[in-house]
């Protein structure tokens, strides 16, 4: 769909560079496209524990506090300006005709 996975807090990058109207550019070669859809966060996400980032001995009331860590962060496409791949630079919405380009319908099932 146009959509990045990439590391935890690109997301938050994105949406102030689309405030500040900064163009977001994603580059990646065209073996790290993938014909699954993820529809959100926690579709492709894993949870790192806590402690990564916060001490519990730091926290009086710890029981009052939820610490969420994802270890990825979805970036929807309409978020991304562009995308360059070793094919050249490409809109997010004809990166569905790449990977049906590059995938066979066995493929989607993984």
């Amino acid at each position: 769909n146009g959509g990045v996975i990439t590391h935890s807090g690109a997301h938050i990058i994105a949406q102030a560079a689309k405030a500040h109207s900064v163009p977001v550019l994603v580059v990646a070669g065209l073996y790290k496209l993938c014909p699954l859809y993820p529809f959100n966060q926690e579709t492709f996400n894993e949870m790192l524990a806590p402690s990564k980032i916060l001490k519990c001995d730091e926290l009086e009331n710890e029981d009052l506090v939820e610490v969420v860590v994802p270890a990825y962060d979805y970036i929807p496409p309409e978020l991304v300006s562009l995308f360059i791949t070793n094919e050249g630079g490409k809109d997010p919405t004809y990166l569905y005709r790449m990977i049906m380009e590059s995938y066979s319908p066995e493929d989607y099932d993984l």
